[in-house]
């Protein structure tokens, strides 16, 4: 009885381990992203904001991350939201694999603004994410839609384009 509580307790260790530290990576995705896209100047302001729907956890990453860096010398501000609703103003939306049903509301409500839409569940470049994440082999990888992202007015670095897997 003993060896079965050790070994779910050490079963839940790692995995809160593994998915803290893929919040991190995501968090650090997320923040060059940022550094690799060419905003238009009329979005640019005082603040760069990255609004994540549906994960805790990577919000909280990107708030750690804020309080040590910036996005060019904009200061990195993250808001948090359950739902498409009050997003409006941000430069990155994340959506998160558990609410990826939001993901063609989200880009509907976002289609004539400068943002980067980007998914934690692959496969949804099709519903309109400029980038979604997936995990390969135990690695944290993205595909990237270059179409998407320019329809909000964005333009891709070319560096970032050949790290993802290109999806048309």
């Amino acid at each position: 009885m003993k060896k079965l509580f050790f070994l779910m307790l050490m079963s839940l260790v790692l995995t809160t381990t593994v998915s803290a530290q893929m919040s991190q990576f995501k968090a650090l995705f997320l923040y060059n992203f940022a550094k690799n896209v060419n905003w238009p100047s009329h979005s640019a302001g005082n603040d760069f904001v990255i609004t994540v729907i549906g994960n805790d956890e990577l919000a909280s990453e990107l708030k750690s991350l804020a309080k040590l860096r910036k996005i060019g010398n904009s200061s990195l501000i993250v808001k948090e939201s359950n739902n498409a609703d009050g997003i409006e103003d941000s430069h990155i939306i994340y959506v998160s694999a558990s609410q990826s049903s939001l993901m063609p509301i989200v880009a509907s409500y976002q289609k004539d603004n400068p943002v980067l839409l980007v998914a934690g569940k692959q496969g949804l470049c099709s519903q309109g994410a400029g980038i979604s994440f997936f995990t390969s082999g135990g690695k944290l990888n993205f595909e990237v839609c270059p179409r998407n992202v320019e329809s909000h007015g964005l333009k891709l670095a070319q560096k970032l384009i050949a790290l993802g897997s290109l999806v048309q």
